[in-house]
């Protein structure tokens, strides 16, 4: 490895991190945003759906669906969010005692795979949005399916970046970005 990529005590990441983690923060932020945005439409929309259906004697028909397809835009656009600050389940199956660059190695290969998946369903989700274009969801406002299909290519993509990100930090030896502790869920008091 040459020394200008080595970590030192201080230095500055690789202008190829610092850049990819620069994108991926920009585009969490986002993500981010939007997830959050989505799930206040969704409590939105079922509220309206109980109290119109309980309360007026009179269901909307597009509330179901628009909830479901709110949902299914809030797990791809959230994934690469709960990915980026290691939230999706994990299990340690490795003994902590494992030489650094076994971990490393073991790191690199999980980072790698996960790429080549995200990859496929980026490929494999674009071609099932593209093919749904002439799909109409007519209980929401008679909108191409290609639209709630879409986030699959798009959440794919974004996990990819992350994935990206993490497996140059861990080939570099920079540290990886993981949970803070305001993403840690306690159960201390309980």
């Amino acid at each position: 490895m040459p020394a200008s990529l080595k970590p030192t005590v201080g230095g500055h990441p690789p202008k190829i991190i610092s850049a990819l983690a620069g994108l991926n923060e920009a585009l969490l932020a986002g993500c981010r945003l939007v997830s959050i945005g989505l799930v206040a439409a969704i409590a939105v929309i079922v509220v309206m759906a109980v109290v119109f259906r309980y309360g007026f004697n009179n269901s909307l028909a597009w509330s179901e669906d628009a909830a479901k397809f709110l949902m299914v835009w809030m797990t791809f656009i959230g994934a690469p969010l709960g990915f980026r600050h290691g939230a999706h389940v994990a299990v340690e199956l490795l003994p902590p005692g494992l030489p650094a660059i076994v971990r490393r190695a073991i790191r690199a290969i999980v980072f790698a795979i996960i790429i080549f998946v995200m990859a496929i369903l980026m490929r494999n989700g674009w071609i099932f949005a593209w093919n749904g274009r002439s799909q109409i969801a007519l209980t929401v406002g008679d909108i191409s399916m290609f639209w709630i299909f879409v986030c699959m290519p798009i959440g794919a993509t974004l996990m990819m970046l992350v994935a990206i990100e993490q497996l140059l930090r861990v080939l570099l030896g920079w540290p990886e970005i993981g949970p803070t502790a305001e993403d840690e869920i306690s159960t201390r008091g309980i």
